[in-house]
């Protein structure tokens, strides 16, 4: 597979959140050759600041093309809308840290953000400074699109050197669903061996979802979790789920949509 990001895409008010979002938004751009399009939002509430000399600096020693731009609005709209008249393939956003709050807007909007994007949305922590893309968490569950997921993670570990690590996971203890998840990551495996890529397998049932997600990614030292939106089983990361896991998993989380058509069916599926 020989796709890259083009055009990378991060929303920045000068946050923590957003400057760490920002620090990996660069990262990727290098891996991928791509331009960075830095969007702040001005709103009812913004000062006035103007952020583009502080972004100019920190992609400074990354030598990647910058664009900086700024819209009036609704975050979220603005984010949404900037993808749209760009191109855009890719989205970075800072969110709520674990300690509560943050008196500004990037933490708020990321699960809108995530929600009206069209391509894959990845949410930042502010304590995710230290974080890198080297491990990838793959949690495949019982459901089919959990698999459309796949061709991204391999986009991403072509771009980084990075290993997956496939988690297949399920609430149900259910042998049925061993089978199922078994089958899954099993066509991930040959999807992966296909394309010189390295993978680890964990196969883990009788969980709470998410969490197990969060504790394997912590046990692997991981820097990025893949999900889908919307799509995968009631259980997964539906409504206040996929909330709550970008607003509290202290790794980023990489959202894709199940309408993100660009790589669906790539794995052959």
């Amino acid at each position: 597979m020989d796709y890259k990001f083009k055009k990378i895409l991060v929303g920045f008010d000068n946050s923590r959140a957003s400057q760490v979002a920002l620090d990996k938004a660069l990262q990727t751009c290098k891996a991928f050759g791509s331009d960075l399009y830095v969007v702040n939002v001005k709103t009812a509430k913004s000062t006035q600041d103007d952020f583009s000399a502080i972004v100019n600096e920190k992609a400074l020693p990354y030598k990647v093309t910058v664009h900086y731009m700024e819209r009036r609005g609704t975050v979220s709209k603005e984010i949404a809308g900037a993808e749209r008249d760009l191109g855009a393939d890719l989205i970075f956003m800072g969110a709520h840290g674990k300690k509560g709050f943050q008196p500004y807007w990037i933490g708020s909007n990321a699960g809108r953000v995530v929600s009206a994007s069209s391509c894959p949305v990845i949410t930042v922590q502010e304590d995710a400074t230290n974080m890198n893309f080297l491990d990838i968490i793959l949690p495949l569950d019982d459901s089919m699109e959990t698999r459309q997921k796949v061709p991204y993670a391999v986009v991403m570990a072509k771009g980084f050197n990075a290993t997956i690590h496939i988690l297949a996971v399920s609430k149900d203890k259910s042998e049925e669903t061993k089978r199922l998840i078994t089958a899954y990551s099993r066509q991930a495996e040959i999807y992966f061996d296909e394309r010189n890529v390295k993978y680890t397998l964990e196969l883990r049932q009788g969980n709470d979802v998410p969490q197990a997600c969060i504790d394997y990614a912590i046990e692997k030292k991981a820097g990025l979790i893949m999900m889908m939106t919307g799509t995968e089983s009631a259980n997964w990361f539906m409504g206040t789920y996929a909330q709550q896991l970008i607003n509290h998993s202290p790794v980023p989380i990489c959202a894709i949509h199940s309408r993100d058509m660009l790589l669906a069916g790539a794995g052959g599926y």
